[in-house]
């Protein structure tokens, strides 16, 4: 029973981040590059190898959070020294999660705490908050 309801939490986790954002395909970042490399899974896949951007799986297809990226889809240099501090993450919608809820370590003017990917414009707060989920 209790696999159950945790496998249930998780599903309703993993609805919820997904419709708490906008997120790409692969085909898209490729789409919106300015010079799109001829493997459309190019440049994603290469940049979440290389740890600068991360992925959920739904449907066995990779989808990547638009947050991560600048107005010319490009990584943020931010999201890559997040997960850098993050550190190793065997389930990326752990990842996920902790950038789509609020984080008690980041908040707001009126004292509520901020969801981590809407905070990027203050990255010193976000890598903070990072660093300290990464010690719990």
């Amino acid at each position: 029973m209790v696999q159950l309801t945790e496998g249930l939490r998780r599903q309703e986790t993993m609805r919820t981040v997904l419709e708490l954002g906008e997120w790409l395909t692969a085909a898209q970042v490729n789409a919106r590059q300015k010079r799109p490399p001829c493997r459309r899974s190019q440049p994603a896949s290469d940049w979440k190898r290389r740890g600068r951007i991360y992925s959920v799986t739904v449907a066995g297809r990779a989808y990547f959070a638009a947050y991560e990226f600048d107005t010319t889809c490009q990584p943020l240099p931010l999201i890559r020294d997040i997960l850098k501090e993050l550190g190793p993450v065997a389930d990326s919608w752990k990842t996920a999660a902790w950038f789509h809820f609020p984080n008690g370590w980041i908040s707001d003017e009126q004292m509520q705490a901020v969801a981590p990917k809407d905070a990027l414009d203050r990255p010193q707060e976000v890598i903070a908050a990072a660093r300290r989920s990464n010690r719990s």
